[in-house]
């Protein structure tokens, strides 16, 4: 049989240009839809697992004090505890990311506007202290944007926007800017979104930022397909500064219970990392599974033995924000379904796919599916045919394994049952009648009546040639 038909069951997206394509968010129109059975080949959005907004609460820059995103201890001053997420999220930062070169402060527009006297602080100067906080509330201006991927999260006025400099007054080196740990569920995919404000956009110096994903079983991955520059790409331009959301085009497939999301700078120097990073984001992409066995060509069910087509398709999320564009390529996913006793694969089940890497695996007890979607794929399927010699069959969504996918609802199918064979009656020969007694005395009382008969006769001719006499 042939395979199935790219154009009609698997589905992918053009090139969509340069924004789309390495995942810098300018324009949403975002949808509400979720990610949910029973709406194969439509796109769902992804779950957000971490949103912070570095607002959890912090306390407010004074004159004397300004909190850095990971411990701090200059060995002079009192430490300075980490800032602490809403729900308890620890950072760590390399020491040149938090609390040198103007990094790692948490700033907002509404900050005293005089430069702190606190060690963390200093080597902002003046200049840079200002710069941080008006990419500060840069950052808080485009969250409130209509446009912005996430419409649904609450925010604060863009001038009490908090935000983590990354300003670089002087040669830093390359490091770990920001890093946490968080919870998340085996078997599914991440990927992480950031967002960044860059000043000073006519310095030449190259900026490198990059997201990485590490669940500390797998190798880990660069979420963002390029290096994130604000400067450098297609953004949004507020109160002069350059500013975005740089989305991960690729995703890790969980194999541990926690995964640490880390935003880090590649390159290090002073001369172009004049940015602050806010709303970092782990969001769940992992594709919908839907399993739909077609209607029967007539009547409520199927006759016994007649092949039932058993349609598996998988359906990529959408980007953050983005409701037309996959959230980029989902490989190795799988899923190994327990078939109920007496629904079976067809002797010949003709099996068909257009899944990149796709592949069914038959026995008479389950349905093993594997494969993969690619970049821009918005969906694909795998089919192959059922039988059964009668009964009514639920393919329940507790009777999967999933690897990558999330589970389908239930769909059911029926068989009607063969009829009974009628057992074989004579062809020939003849039939003794039902005379309501055993037919072998009643044979004995016919063969001696006839005898009787015989003699009878006998008696009465001899007794005739007598009297002649």
């Amino acid at each position: 049989m042939p395979a199935l038909r790219r154009s009609r069951a698997r589905r992918s997206l053009p090139f969509l240009g340069a924004t789309a394509a390495l995942g810098v968010i300018i324009a949403s129109g975002a949808s509400t839809a979720t990610a949910a059975p029973g709406s194969p080949g439509v796109m769902g959005a992804p779950t957000v697992v971490l949103y912070e907004g570095f607002e959890g609460p912090v306390p407010p820059a004074t004159p004397e004090f300004v909190q850095t995103i990971a411990d701090y201890d200059d060995g002079i001053a009192p430490p300075v505890p980490g800032y602490v997420g809403r729900n308890g999220e620890l950072y760590r930062a390399d020491p040149a990311w938090n609390g040198q070169f103007c990094n790692g402060l948490i700033v907002a527009g509404d900050d005293v506007s005089t430069l702190p006297t606190a060690s963390q602080a200093a080597d902002c100067q003046q200049s840079g202290w200002n710069q941080s906080r008006g990419l500060a509330e840069t950052l808080g201006a485009w969250a409130s944007d209509p446009e912005y991927p996430y419409p649904a999260v609450p925010r604060p006025e863009p001038g009490a926007n908090h935000a983590v400099s990354s300003y670089t007054q002087g040669d830093s080196p390359a490091g770990v800017m920001a890093a946490t740990v968080v919870p998340v569920t085996v078997g599914h995919y991440y990927t992480a979104t950031i967002d960044v404000a860059q000043a000073n956009c006519w310095t030449t110096n190259p900026v490198n930022l990059a997201l990485s994903l590490d669940d500390g079983a797998s190798a880990p991955v660069d979420a963002f397909p390029g290096p994130i520059a604000a400067c450098d790409l297609p953004v949004h331009q507020i109160n002069g500064n350059n500013v975005g959301t740089f989305s991960g085009l690729t995703s890790l497939l969980a194999r541990s219970t926690s995964m640490e999301v880390a935003l880090l700078n590649t390159l290090g120097g002073g001369g172009g990392d004049d940015n602050a990073f806010d709303n970092l984001a782990l969001i769940d992409t992992t594709p919908q599974l839907d399993a739909v066995i077609a209607a029967p060509p007539s009547g409520d069910a199927y006759a016994a033995d007649q092949p039932a087509r058993l349609l598996l398709t998988v359906t990529n999320t959408h980007l953050a924000g983005s409701p037309i564009v996959p959230s980029g390529a989902k490989p190795e996913w799988s899923f190994d379904l327990a078939l109920p006793a007496g629904l079976v694969p067809a002797d010949d089940p003709a099996i068909e796919t257009d899944c990149p890497n796709g592949a069914l695996d038959v026995t008479s007890a389950s349905i093993v599916g594997r494969g993969s979607l690619g970049p821009t794929d918005v969906s694909c399927s795998l089919a192959l045919d059922l039988v059964s010699s009668g009964g009514e069959y639920v393919l329940d969504p507790v009777a999967y394994e999933l690897t990558g996918l999330l589970a389908p609802a239930a769909t059911s199918v029926g068989f009607a049952a063969a009829p009974a064979t009628p057992d074989p009656s004579p062809t020939g020969g003849p039939v003794l009648a039902d005379s309501g007694s055993e037919p072998l005395p009643a044979l004995l009382s016919g063969m001696l009546a006839v005898a009787l008969g015989a003699a009878l006769i006998h008696l009465s001719v001899a007794a005739r040639r007598r009297r002649t006499r």
